[in-house]
């Protein structure tokens, strides 16, 4: 009796169990078992957003509205985010089952060309005001740039709208969701007005150009000739090549530095390989400082008054 006391005494019995660590032997066999039989299966499709218990469409659809901070049309943006190939989808499986398909219901063909429109002028509105020097050629590059379908869909898969597209596939293509994009800007157009629609614009396209390098979009195929022709439309002397300084000449590491110049003023400064590469740099380096798109460039602004979308469009089509 008494050795029991003490061992009660030695180990109490206070009901509180001990954290304790402790190693399961065949976790690891399980595991690699599963794995194993996870490789043996191939890669898996990636499910659908919608197929998850939780998801809950109409919700979705306002969460996207507030991330934009727009007020969107219930209705319109349904039909922005409905693709044709759904619509397909739902008639045949009515035709399955003996129904005769009659949904009245439309996709978004119609309303991605009138955003597709409105993202048109509206980019090449904004890239005339902000880059006036700039020949109508080199915007029209720096534009298709902007809305470009990899651009577009860039954009729609950074908004989160993959998952809210109604297609009869999954995932969603490069296509499907730049026209997706360019449907959801004429919705806004149709629920908050043009001005709400090109501002959306302004933010989530124009806004890519933000630290982008310009000048890839502004070489000129014959920059001697370009710039010739730029400096006898203003009323300059021809331009005048001139060889500043060369080093590692005869070397594979030769570099050459030309100057450019027009009534002996430095217009232009370009370095290259062989002379004819860095006269070639430095012609372009003189027309980019005329047009205002090289690296010493000011900042975009984004707080710009434009004329109305259809005043822009006739100015742009009268001769």
């Amino acid at each position: 009796m008494i050795v029991v006391r003490r061992l009660f005494q030695t180990f109490p019995t206070t009901g509180v169990v001990q954290g304790s660590r402790h190693f399961h032997r065949w976790l690891a066999p399980t595991l690699k078992t599963l794995n194993n039989r996870r490789k043996k299966m191939g890669p898996q499709e990636p499910s659908p957003r919608n197929t998850f218990a939780e998801w809950n469409y109409d919700a979705e659809l306002y969460a996207f509205g507030q991330r934009l901070q727009e007020d969107f049309d219930k209705d319109a943006l349904k039909q922005a985010l409905l693709d044709q190939s759904f619509i397909q989808e739902q008639e045949h499986q009515q035709q399955e089952v003996g129904i005769e398909p009659g949904l009245e219901i439309q996709d978004n063909s119609k309303m991605s060309l009138e955003g597709d429109r409105l993202i048109q002028l509206y980019v090449e509105q904004y890239l005339s005001s902000t880059l006036p020097k700039l020949p109508k050629k080199y915007i029209r590059n720096i534009k298709a740039h902007l809305v470009n379908d990899e651009m577009l869909a860039y954009i729609s898969k950074d908004l989160g709208m993959r998952d809210l597209i109604q297609r009869a596939n999954y995932p969603v293509e490069e296509a499907v969701l730049a026209r997706s994009f360019k449907s959801v800007i004429q919705a806004l157009a149709l629920s908050s007005g043009e001005d709400r629609a090109c501002a959306l614009v302004r933010d989530l396209v124009v806004s890519q150009l933000v630290g982008r390098d310009l000048t890839p979009f502004c070489t000129p195929d014959d920059p001697l000739e370009e710039l010739k022709n730029h400096l006898k439309a203003n009323g300059q002397e021809a331009p005048e090549p001139r060889l500043i300084s060369v080093i590692g000449k005869n070397t594979i590491l030769a570099s050459y530095d030309v100057g450019m110049y027009s009534s002996k003023v430095m217009i232009g400064r370009g370095f290259g390989e062989s002379a004819d590469m860095a006269q070639s740099m430095a012609c372009c380096d003189a027309l980019w400082r005329a047009w205002d798109v090289g690296t010493k460039r000011k900042p975009l602004p984004f707080k710009l008054e434009l004329l109305p979308l259809a005043k822009f469009a006739a100015s742009t089509a009268s001769p």
